[in-house]
C-alpha cells in the first residue's frame, strides 16, 4: 500500500472517529461517545490527577485525544479518559485491504486471533496507530493496525467476487468437468470428499463454525475429509498446514482433492486459511470474505500469491 493511500486512509477512518483536524488534537466538531467500561474521569490527562467514578454506558462528547487520553466535555464540564474507555455511540464500517492479526490491547502484545483480507470490521475507537474494532453485533472487540483499513471492500480478483459457475443446486456452482458424482466413500476418499464439498456451495461462513450449518476455512476442511475418513485432518488451519504426516505438495504438484494452505495474514503463519483443491486450477473453501463456502481461482491472483504449499490427504 503507498504512503498516499495509507495517509488517506488514517485520515479518513482514524481521525474521521473524532473528525479530527490533520496534526492537531483539536476536533472540528464533537464526537458521541459512551464508556464500555465504569472509569474514573480526571481533571487533567494524568491519573494523578482528581478524578470522579463515571458508571459504563454514560454518554460524553469526545472533544480532543492525545497520547492515550481523550478530552471530554460532560454535563458542560471538561475532562478527561483513557482512550480505550471511549467508544463511538456509531461505530464506522470499514474493510481489511489485507489479512492482520487482531489484539487484545492497542500495543500488539497479545494476539486473540486473525481476520483476512476483505473482512468488513465496525471502527469504535483510536489509540495512537491502532484501532479498536468490533463485529456487527458488538459481541467480538479487539485492536488492528489502522494502515489495513479502507471504507470500501477491496476486489482482488473476479474469482473472490463470489461462486464460479452457477445452477438450482449448491453441486451446480461447480463447474461439470469439476464436479463428482461418488456418494460413497468406499468407491473413492478423494471423490467422496469433494462430493461433501460441492453439496455445501453455499454454506454460511461464520467465525465459531457450527457445522454443517456454519463453517470457517479450518473447519470446513475438517467436516468434508471427515466424512472420508474419520479424523483425517486436524481442527484448525496452523494444525492442519503443519501436520507433516502429509505430504508437503508443491504449486506445480498439486492434484485433485489436495489441501491447500495459504499465507493470508502477515505474522510469520505460513498457513491461516486452507481449502481444497478441485483440480484445473480452482479449489473450494469456506471464505470470511464471501461469507460463505465459495470456489475460487488458484491460477492467478489473490490466492496464487499467497499459496504456501499443499497437503496430500489422500493417495489416488
Amino acid at each position: 500500500m503507498s504512503k498516499r493511500v495509507t495517509r488517506f486512509l488514517r485520515v479518513a477512518l482514524i481521525l474521521a472517529l473524532a473528525a479530527m483536524l490533520a496534526g492537531t488534537s483539536a476536533f472540528a466538531d464533537s464526537i458521541a461517545v459512551r464508556l464500555n467500561a465504569t472509569t474514573k474521569i480526571y481533571q487533567s490527562a494524568s491519573a494523578s490527577a482528581r478524578s470522579i467514578k463515571a458508571p459504563k454506558g454514560l454518554k460524553v462528547s469526545l472533544k480532543g485525544y492525545s497520547d492515550g487520553w481523550g478530552k471530554i466535555s460532560y454535563k458542560g464540564r471538561t475532562g478527561y479518559v483513557k482512550l480505550k474507555y471511549v467508544d463511538r455511540v456509531s461505530p464506522i464500517k470499514a474493510y481489511l485491504t489485507e489479512g492482520a492479526n487482531v489484539y487484545k490491547d492497542a500495543d500488539g502484545s497479545k494476539k486473540l486471533g486473525a481476520v483476512m483480507a476483505g473482512t468488513a470490521v465496525y471502527v469504535v475507537g483510536v489509540d495512537g496507530s491502532y484501532v479498536r474494532v468490533t463485529n456487527k453485533s458488538g459481541t467480538q472487540k479487539g485492536y488492528i493496525k489502522a494502515s489495513v483499513l479502507s471504507s470500501s471492500k477491496v476486489k482482488y480478483d473476479d474469482s473472490e467476487s463470489g461462486d464460479v459457475g452457477g445452477g438450482d443446486s449448491a453441486a451446480d456452482a461447480v463447474p461439470e468437468s469439476l464436479r463428482s458424482t461418488t456418494t460413497s466413500a468406499g468407491d473413492s476418499k478423494i471423490e467422496y470428499t469433494i462430493y461433501v464439498a460441492q453439496n455445501l456451495m453455499g454454506a454460511p461462513y461464520a467465525s465459531s463454525a457450527n457445522p454443517p450449518k456454519t463453517f470457517d476455512c479450518a473447519k470446513f476442511c475438517y467436516y468434508c475429509y471427515s466424512k472420508a475418513k474419520s479424523g483425517a485432518v486436524k481442527g484448525s488451519s496452523y494444525s492442519q498446514g503443519y501436520d507433516d504426516s502429509y505430504q508437503k505438495i508443491s504449486y506445480g504438484d498439486l492434484k485433485r482433492g489436495d489441501m491447500v494452505c495459504f499465507d493470508t495474514v502477515s505474522d510469520g503463519d505460513l498457513c491461516d486459511h486452507t481449502g481444497i483443491y478441485l483440480g484445473g486450477g480452482y479449489f473450494i473453501h469456506a471464505s470470511s470474505a464471501a461469507k460463505k463456502v465459495i470456489l475460487s481461482s488458484l491460477s492467478s491472483g489473490y490466492y496464487k500469491r499467497t499459496f504456501s504449499w499443499g497437503r496430500r490427504i489422500f493417495e489416488s
